[in-house]
């Protein structure tokens, strides 16, 4: 259960990370110009988005293999009970 919740942790920090640069996207792109900089960084920015995506999808998987595990563990639990 700690590792449920201290992965479940780790996903709000990469989900608040990914809105984090998501509103930078957002604003560079409400900029009537966006200048060679500008664009670098919007480029930049979609890219550390990309990671932090990734990292979540990898920490939401982690916690779907635990709960399936879990799932398992708590349905042998009775039978093995029931064969004593």
């Amino acid at each position: 259960m700690e590792r449920i919740i201290s992965n479940l942790d780790k996903a709000k920090l990469k989900l608040d990370e990914a809105f984090f640069y998501l509103d930078e996207i957002e604003e560079l792109i409400q900029e009537d110009e966006l200048s060679e900089a500008a664009g670098s960084r919007v480029s930049q920015a979609a890219e550390k988005l990309t990671t932090e995506l990734a990292a979540l999808s990898s920490k939401v998987a982690e916690l779907q293999n635990i709960l399936m595990a879990l799932e398992e563990q708590e349905q042998a639990g009775p039978e093995e009970a029931a064969g004593s």
